[in-house]
């Protein structure tokens, strides 16, 4: 019952009773308190009855002598954010006596399982599967592109950058134009992720259900010099970048390598600053 109340508290009414079982396989059934008769599939939503099988599940494990690891496959399927953050709280205090991996697509539940590993501090590394043109389960450390910090961002960026260079050097001009432009495409993404989660601080991010207001003192150190850098990076960025059909009259060349790794330096110089500058904020 304690896995019950924890995960789906007053709002869902339900015991776990057994009801038969043989050899050492006891058999459970899940029933309303208030209408014992009544068919729980034909009552519960399904993100709801995911979270009562999540329960019985950790109830039986509580009743294990080992601590082996547990492996989750997507297990906030169906479920809103309510349910998910329960989830998470529960799979992070789990974490702390054992081993917890969980395969998911669902990047808000990653969030809410890091923010609350990083709370209680137990260690978590994040890991992800994708294919290519060699084959599908390649594992990279880290998360896919658009969930990596600032800093990760930069370093991937700085890299091709650095590689667009012999298509620069060998005058395969239309194939650097699109490497250069797509550099500046996801160049302008990260600007606005580090106005995010650097000059604000990670205060307010977008999907998540909460305000970190310990983190808002960190946001005064933002001056006007940094809102006109950020201005003028972004704005550079817009400008190269073809969010929508461009004029056939526009056909500048795009900046030469040098140029583009100076422009990602701007931002990482921009997102040191700032970061330095909070650090003396107690």
């Amino acid at each position: 019952m304690d896995e019950l109340t924890g995960l789906v508290s007053n709002k869902i009414r339900v015991e776990i009773v057994r009801v038969g079982g043989r050899y050492g396989s006891p058999q459970y059934q899940v029933r309303f308190l208030a209408k014992p008769d009544a068919k729980v599939l034909n009552v519960l939503s399904e993100g709801e009855q995911t979270c009562v099988a999540l329960a019985a599940f950790l109830t039986e494990v509580a009743t294990m002598d080992h601590r082996s690891a547990l492996v989750f496959d997507d297990p906030v399927t169906s479920l809103d954010h309510r349910w998910r953050k329960k989830v998470a709280e529960r799979l992070v205090k789990e974490a702390a006596i054992r081993q917890v991996i969980v395969f998911t697509h669902d990047l808000i539940l990653v969030n809410d399982l890091e923010d609350l590993a990083r709370q209680r501090g137990i260690d978590h590394v994040s890991r992800s599967v994708d294919r290519g043109p060699s084959g599908t389960g390649i594992v990279e450390e880290g998360l896919p592109w658009r969930w990596k910090s600032v800093e990760d961002r930069l370093d991937k960026l700085d890299k091709r950058a650095r590689a667009t260079k012999q298509l620069f050097d060998d005058s395969r001009e239309e194939e650097y134009r699109k490497e250069a432009l797509d550099i500046y495409s996801d160049l302008r993404a990260s600007w606005e992720r580090a106005l995010e989660s650097v000059a604000f601080a990670g205060v307010v991010l977008r999907h998540r259900d909460y305000i970190d207001i310990k983190q808002l003192p960190k946001t005064a150190v933002v001056t006007e010099a940094d809102c006109r850098a950020f201005q003028a990076g972004f704005k550079k960025c817009c400008d190269l970048t073809d969010a929508h059909d461009p004029s056939i009259g526009r056909n500048a060349d795009p900046p030469a390598p040098s140029e583009v790794l100076r422009d990602i330096q701007d931002l990482k110089d921009w997102t040191t600053s700032l970061r330095n500058r909070q650090k003396l904020i107690s």
